[in-house]
């Protein structure tokens, strides 16, 4: 769970941090491939250093270490409960990639010619607002091979909401909206409900970040294409969503398939090749179209862009099959990129392609050669042709590409016999789109100012008016009167030649009072509210033990353990200015522990039997019949149940199966005198809990007489119907019962009646 420190006298920015998909901790999850348990699930780890670190599943208790080397790839092989199964329910297989030095990650799925991969964004790289984009599904012979997503909390207690963009096979519809929660390592996949059902433009938000994945379980690009493949890709948030893309045709293929897909109403992209389309869309919204020629997308409000590799039946190459990459913007270009080329699944050739600024190409390498080599072809578009592409050719592995310059961005995709596979080879994944401006401080505290951005790519000046201006991407300063202050910061990207003007009020107020709804006594496994007076306009930051955070004014603390009692610390933010800290203690009272014992034996008809059941020292108690006394008296078998209260009003109950089992008795006569008088008429076994009797009664010839299994059935001195002189005569029994203990037994006995007449 996150930690927020609270800062009493200084306010902390929205700052705009260099991230990249470098890191040392990522959350992944695989969706469900088309041969469903029958597939390899791998993470190849990348680094710029020798290091080590784990790839685990957390919840499954499944781990392996790995190192790697400086420059090199490392790859770990999943275990089958990688692969998520099924469409909205929670699951617990989500993986974690955890090392001691930044590294890149990237996952591939792949079997019998059905192959995908996507880089993995580390968690301070993810968002908490995401759109996704798949593909449509694919129908064989009856069976709906869906388009789908999924979820991986990285955060305890995340709520999660997804408004659906189509139909899904838990049977919800287009337009609702799903509420769940996540805790880190747990999944929630959703998958369309037709193979025409498409969940792109699906809208997936939260209260804290979060990683999502999207694609399809297998099918074909473009539809009506021969040729198929799963598709996977990791999500990129909203955030980091950009204005501004060279799109490049994959090798040897001839044509791509595009989708531009709007986070805002009223969005206008202008794609420009040889010609320029212009494309209209609003938030959520998707266009797609297809492209044989480098084109440049520039747009209004911030997009994303998938690129689709085609299927080996109408790619016009003779190997390759659908695949997709999430673009990277330009504002989103780095100068160090590692990545790796796979070589999985009979994967015969290998592409990057790389985009850079024009007048950089010159300070490029790759692994250590420079891209503008004899025998590279490079090419320019763009305003002024400002912009340059290269597609190369390279070999199965990992590969080191360099700018001193402004920066790169790279794609690498592969081909095989009806085999394909395409990921972002890296790029920064800084939040382009959010104000750096704070809202506001504290009279007389300390405001910080920072925008993330670093020369000499950026340039940064802050306007607070009458003059007074600071050139300096961070820095910060006190406020001594109470009030509005308009700030415009202007930020330069000299690298893209773009100059952004942002502007906001700046509110400086007193530091308010708060209060919680007070200490709170609670019986382990309950749900307890905690609860912060209401300020108006103020966001609330609670924090407690185990790392325990929330951003609720009043949340929910769930199926609460004694690890969770101890002091929960709650601020308020009004326009920048945080409150005094204010705290509620939380105590949780085990819950009570009743012990009736284990199961055991009675045998109530034993001479002197007695028995009570006390199942400890509590407040109250109510037993199976309604008794209220602390203890029991047990008269027979039978299930005895008790719950008990403590002082504090906790309850817990326990229950006791008492099972008869009285030690078999058995008497067997010497004589008995058939002639009807009703006393001793007939020779048998006489016992008490008896569980089964075989008695058998010979002549002295060992001529058998008589056969019973019935315990109450005996001998009346006859054979086939006459009666039998005086005489003596044999008999054997084998009875089955109890010991004292009671386990079983089976003893075999044997003698000799006296037949009287």
């Amino acid at each position: 769970m996150r930690k927020l420190p609270v800062a009493i006298g200084l306010l902390f920015s929205v700052a705009l941090q260099a991230q990249t998909n470098e890191g040392t901790d990522f959350y992944l999850a695989f969706m469900e491939h088309v041969d469903r348990g029958n597939n390899a699930m791998v993470v190849m780890i990348t680094s710029k250093y020798a290091t080590s670190g784990v790839v685990e599943m957390p919840l499954q208790n499944w781990s392996q270490a790995f190192s790697v080397a400086a420059n090199q790839v490392t790859v770990v092989r999943l275990p089958g409960a990688a692969e998520t199964i099924g469409s909205e329910t929670r699951q617990t297989n989500g993986i974690r990639v955890r090392s001691s030095l930044p590294v890149s990650v990237y996952m591939h799925q792949y079997h019998s010619m059905r192959s995908e991969a996507s880089v993995v964004l580390p968690a301070n790289s993810l968002g908490s607002a995401y759109y996704a984009i798949t593909y449509r599904g694919y129908n064989q012979n009856g069976i709906v091979h869906p388009s789908e997503l999924i979820v991986v909390g990285v955060e305890d207690d995340t709520e999660v909401r997804i408004r659906l963009s189509d139909d899904t096979q838990g049977g919800r519809k287009a337009g609702d909206q799903l509420l769940v929660r996540l805790n880190p390592g747990e999944t929630f996949q959703v998958q369309a409900q037709s193979a025409q059902g498409d969940l792109t433009g699906t809208f997936v938000e939260s209260d804290k970040p979060f990683a999502l994945f999207a694609g399809a379980s297998w099918t074909e690009v473009p539809s009506g294409c021969s040729a198929r493949d799963n598709l996977l890709e990791q999500m990129y948030p909203l955030s980091t969503w950009g204005k501004q893309f060279v799109t490049v045709p994959n090798a040897e293929t001839d044509f791509d398939v595009f989708r531009i897909l709007a986070s805002e109403n009223q969005t206008i992209a202008l794609v420009q090749g040889q010609a320029t389309d212009t494309v209209r869309l609003n938030a959520g919204a998707f266009y797609e179209y297809r492209k044989s020629e480098a084109t440049y997308i520039s747009s209004n409000k911030p997009i994303a862009v998938m690129q689709y590799n085609v299927g080996s039946g109408c790619s016009g190459h003779r190997v390759g099959d659908p695949s997709m990459v999430f673009l990277n913007s330009l504002e989103q270009i780095r100068d160090t990129v590692t990545l790796y080329n796979s070589s999985f699944e009979a994967i015969t050739e290998n592409y990057i392609n790389l985009i850079s600024l024009t007048a950089d190409t010159s300070f490029i390498t790759i692994d250590g050669k420079p891209l503008n080599s004899p025998g590279t072809v490079i090419n320019t578009i763009g305003p002024g042709k400002s912009f340059a592409y290269a597609r190369l050719p390279v070999a199965a592995g990992a590969h080191t590409l360099i700018s001193s310059g402004c920066g790169i961005i790279a794609t690498a995709y592969g081909y095989g016999n009806v085999e394909s596979y395409a990921y972002s080879g890296g790029a920064s994944f800084r939040p382009i789109n959010a104000n750096p401006i704070p809202e506001g401080g504290c009279l007389n505290d300390t405001v910080f100012f920072d925008t993330g951005l670093r020369p000499p790519r950026f340039s940064s000046v802050w306007d607070f008016g009458n003059g007074d201006t600071v050139q300096a991407p961070k820095f910060f300063r006190a406020f001594h009167q109470l009030g509005t202050f308009p700030v415009q910061l202007t930020i330069t990207d000299h690298c893209l030649d773009r100059k952004e003007t942002l502007s906001k009020n700046l509110e400086i107020t007193l530091r308010k009072a708060l209060e919680t709804t007070g200490d709170l006594l609670v019986c382990q496994g309950e749900t307890v509210q905690l609860g912060a007076t209401d300020l108006p306009g103020a966001r609330y930051e609670w924090t407690g033990p185990n790392g325990y955070f929330s951003s609720e004014q009043l949340p929910h603390l769930e199926g609460v353990r004694p690890e969770d009692a101890g002091v929960y610390q709650v601020t308020g933010n009004v326009s920048g200015c945080a409150t005094f800290p204010a705290e509620a203690r939380v105590d949780v009272v085990p819950t009570p522990k009743p012990d009736l014992g284990p199961d055991t034996l009675i045998c109530p008809d034993l001479e002197g039997f007695s028995m009570q059941l006390a199942p400890g020292d509590f407040a109250a108690y109510r037993w199976q019949d309604g008794a209220t006394d602390p203890f029991f008296d047990v008269l027979e078998e039978g299930v005895f149940t008790v719950q008990v209260w403590d002082r504090h009003g906790c309850t817990a109950g326990d229950t006791l199966t008492l099972y008869q089992r009285c030690p078999t008795k058995w008497f067997v006569p010497n004589a008995f005198s058939p002639n009807g008088d009703g006393v001793n008429d007939a020779f048998r076994v006489f016992g008490e809990d008896i569980l089964s009797l075989d008695l058998r009664i010979y002549d002295r010839w060992g001529t058998l007489l008589f056969q019973t299994n019935d315990p109450s059935q005996g001998w009346d001195g006859r054979y086939k119907g006459e009666a039998l002189n005086s005489g003596v005569f044999l008999w054997k029994a084998a009875i089955e019962g109890y010991r004292r203990n009671g386990k079983k037994f089976t003893e075999v006995l044997s003698g000799d009646v006296t037949l009287v007449r």
